[in-house]
């Protein structure tokens, strides 16, 4: 068994995506996965937007999505044929703190396959989708600013 971690960087506004591979494998990235472009109109309480793998994105509480985010697409290449992959994220992420004084964004949870097979010429692909949250402690979100949040997906085959 080849064991791999994947590193995902998400910035959250006008967004793109990139990830790092440490296994035998290349990773293109078709689509990047990004939450869209949001306004929050407070940070007293949780709120959340939900992005799932086939484009539908719902919110609640103070985020107001103001531009809708897309799922991310990624193709795996230079697999042997017909292998299959099992994709298991590492969860709870928060963002990094690019900004001094600004709350911090947590991704809460993933819509992806748990499994994807390989096809004959070697290449998997994948999409994903997540819920992003904020963090409800009343401290203000500065901006306009990109967020980011890294992400690790264990890679396994």
């Amino acid at each position: 068994m080849v064991t791999g971690r994947f590193f995902v960087m998400r910035w959250i506004g006008l967004a793109s995506c990139l990830i790092c591979t440490w296994v035998n494998a290349d990773l293109l990235i078709d689509t990047p996965l990004t939450f869209g472009r949001m306004a929050i109109s407070d940070n007293n309480q949780v709120s959340s937007t939900t992005l799932t793998r086939n484009g539908n994105q719902s919110y609640t509480g103070r985020i107001l999505v103001i531009e809708k985010g897309t799922p991310g697409a990624y193709t795996l290449t230079g697999l042997p044929a017909f292998t299959t992959l099992s994709l298991t994220p590492s969860l709870p992420a928060y963002s990094a703190l690019t900004i001094p004084g600004s709350a911090q964004f947590v991704i809460t949870a993933l819509d992806y396959p748990s499994t994807v097979k390989a096809d004959i010429n070697g290449d998997a692909q994948f999409t994903l989708g997540g819920t992003l949250s904020t963090s409800g402690n009343g401290q203000p979100y500065l901006g306009p600013a990109d967020y980011q949040i890294m992400l690790n997906i264990d890679i396994s085959y």
